[in-house]
């Protein structure tokens, strides 16, 4: 096949995969590329106006903090990123009015993202707590497991020659031999630990690896698992400290 007409298919392929609509009560819902924290794709719904479109996310992020009962901390952090967007935000919903419909896949993109933007500044808000907490338990629980052997806060270049940030590291003989990276339940935080685990393994003579999960219960089993393959022992940061050891063994 024509190099050309296969990569017009392909773009015409995720256009459709990433993107799609539908027209409701004279409503228009379109699906977006980027999703909520909790794994749901962002939908934006357009409506006709007496100057063009008015433009919103339908107060779908306002609904999902209303699950969490945590609608005043998402009502403050939404009012910031709405400013910074240069969108509206007004009764639990984030919308441009007056849309021209030239820039009308502008405005989707600037919606959905204020959007899911908002409520990933929600989450973290509402995790910081915990990972406090965690962050204590796993200081003291390498420290009763390794005493004077253990550095926190440690860098360890990868095999692309970046410099990670790691939590912890266990030092012998002036070596690392082992590193440990506290990680929060979230997708992102996955996400980063998955790229600095697989990078700092792929470097020559890498130290084993531990991902401590600050909370593991809630934690997917899947974001569980990606840890796993990329190479690092997966434990909880308030396992008791033979697991430490174990994973140093």
């Amino acid at each position: 096949m024509n190099t050309d007409r296969e990569m017009t298919e392909v773009v015409a392929e995720l256009t459709r995969a990433i993107c799609s609509g539908r027209v409701r009560n004279s409503s228009a819902f379109v699906s977006t590329g980027v999703s909520y924290p909790n794994g749901v794709g962002c939908t934006v719904r357009i409506d006709r106006s007496q100057n063009g479109f008015f433009v919103s996310d339908d107060g779908y992020a306002s609904f999902i903090a209303d699950t969490m009962k945590a609608v005043h901390g998402f009502n403050r952090i939404a009012a910031g990123v709405a400013k910074r967007a240069g969108i509206s935000f007004d009764k639990g919903t984030f919308l441009l009015a007056d849309v021209e419909r030239a820039v009308l896949p502008t405005a989707v993109g600037i919606v959905s993202n204020s959007s899911c933007r908002a409520m990933e500044r929600l989450a973290a808000s509402l995790e910081q707590p915990k990972v406090r907490r965690a962050r204590e338990q796993f200081d003291r629980k390498l420290r009763d497991a390794f005493g004077n052997e253990i550095s926190f806060d440690v860098q360890y270049r990868g095999a692309t020659g970046r410099n990670w940030e790691f939590d912890a590291g266990l030092n012998r003989k002036g070596q690392i031999v082992q590193l440990f990276a506290l990680v929060s339940p979230t997708t992102q935080a996955v996400a980063l630990a998955n790229m600095k685990i697989s990078d700092t393994l792929a470097a020559p003579d890498a130290p084993k690896v531990t991902a401590a999960l600050s909370d593991y219960e809630h934690t997917e089993p899947a974001l569980r698992s990606i840890l796993s393959n990329a190479g690092s022992t997966v434990i909880a940061a308030n396992d008791d400290v033979s697991k430490f050891r174990l994973a140093a063994a």
